[in-house]
């Protein structure tokens, strides 16, 4: 299993894991309106995707996340994936512009992606974990901070996004 670590508390996640280079999956997801929906790992318009998960006790994370995804130009659709609802924190999920809040209510998001949480206090919560796929649908990019009081790189993030758009990368090693 792999170890992340929180404030001091070593947890684990779940063995899979899904790296860049292969395709990406589609999973079912459910939105804020209780909605079943079915995120593309590609899309018509040649956009790329960002699945974002925070554990609920780091939702304060998502309106920094959103206002620099909103300065992005490149054409992208953005998802936070929360592992259930929980009423404390869904206030501040409304005002998100460029993030769509959805739940991994199949809990398919978590197994796919290796993002769920086994061990510790946090067992069934999803880590913080943030996956670009290019607009052929392959992972292109991955942010999973082994300590979760570290924040994502955007830098980082804003250099691959650029990266990605201009460049081609096939269908992936497994597509």
């Amino acid at each position: 299993m792999s170890k992340i670590f929180y404030k001091g508390e070593t947890l684990e996640i779940i063995d899979d894991f899904i790296d860049v280079g292969y395709m990406a999956e589609n999973v079912e997801v459910e939105t804020i309106e209780k909605e079943a929906l079915e995120i593309k790992r590609s899309h018509g318009d040649d956009s790329m995707t960002l699945l974002i998960s925070l554990p609920q006790i780091l939702l304060d994370e998502a309106a920094a996340l959103d206002k620099f995804l909103s300065a992005i130009k490149v054409p992208i659709h953005c998802y936070l994936i929360l592992d259930q609802r929980r009423q404390e924190g869904q206030e501040s999920l409304k005002k998100l512009q460029k993030l769509e809040v959805v739940f991994d209510s199949q809990e398919e998001f978590g197994g796919m992606y290796g993002t769920k949480i086994v061990t510790g206090s946090m067992a069934q919560d999803l880590c913080k974990s943030l996956f670009l796929i290019s607009k052929e649908g392959a992972i292109f990019y991955v942010d999973m901070p082994e300590n979760l009081e570290d924040g994502f790189d955007f830098e980082r993030l804003a250099l691959e996004l650029n990266k990605a758009y201009v460049v081609y990368t096939g269908v992936g090693c497994h597509g």
